[in-house]
């Protein structure tokens, strides 16, 4: 198709299949946009908050969607942009929901995420997680495949993270960039190219921190057994994050 003609020999369309976004608000209204304009064929989108206007300065949705649900909002979005990709609407996510192979997630509490990955982790199809968390300034990016997860060691829950004034939590030039990470490291993952599992970054001034290369050798998967014991996670042997951004 002549739709994907400048990146049809680095992206391969037969691996954007499904995948779950959770949160569409600053974060997944970027994120959505781009999945769906990337190829992703079936996005599985979960958020029940309606959009605002105080909302409009740090999301993707024009001011003519104030009102919708912001589900219906980046369904909305997404056919404007004259993608194909199928949007199917959920409210708020519980654990007996189910996930596709492929989630992303951008909520606005730890707790939340937590449970995402924990359910994520039972499922033996899963691809690829991917977390983003945004500051006004700053962001993380964690990212897990069948192999490898480390994901409970950048975790700790929202009540020990500083909590940034409501009218500095938001910019949607952070909130572009976290999203086009999280979308590539997705990419990296389904396409069995190197990535980093955890990716920090500030804006104010610029730095970078990436740790936890995966060397796509590393990324095959093996026997069941062997991927279990790989996989599973002991929270009583786990250490607590020592980075975090201070706003989800």
């Amino acid at each position: 198709m002549n739709r994907f003609l400048r990146n049809k020999d680095i992206i391969s369309q037969k691996n954007l299949n499904e995948v779950t976004i959770i949160g569409a608000g600053g974060v997944g209204s970027c994120l959505i946009l781009s999945a769906a304009i990337m190829g992703f064929k079936k996005i599985h989108l979960w958020d029940f908050d309606e959009l605002e206007e105080h909302n409009l300065s740090t999301t993707m949705y024009p001011e003519s969607f104030l009102g919708l649900s912001k589900t219906k909002a980046a369904k909305e979005l997404v056919k404007y942009f004259g993608c194909p990709t199928e949007i199917i609407e959920h409210q708020q996510w519980g654990p007996l929901d189910p996930l596709s192979p492929c989630v992303m997630m951008a909520p606005d509490n730890m707790e939340i995420r937590k449970i995402v990955w924990r359910t994520w982790t039972r499922q033996r199809n899963r691809k690829v997680l991917v977390d983003g968390r945004m500051g006004a300034l700053s962001m993380e990016v964690i990212t897990c495949d069948y192999l490898n997860d480390n994901y409970i060691n950048t975790w700790k829950p929202s009540s020990e993270i500083e909590d940034e004034p409501c009218t500095a939590k938001h910019t949607i030039f952070t909130a572009n960039i976290v999203s086009g990470i999280m979308l590539s490291q997705a990419f990296n993952v389904l396409h069995k190219r190197s990535y980093h599992s955890y990716i920090w970054k500030s804006l104010a001034p610029y730095m970078s921190k990436e740790e936890g290369l995966v060397l796509p050798i590393n990324m095959e998967k093996t026997s069941d057994k062997e991927t279990e014991t790989q996989t599973s996670v002991s929270e009583s042997e786990s250490t607590p994050v020592v980075w975090s951004t201070k706003s989800r």
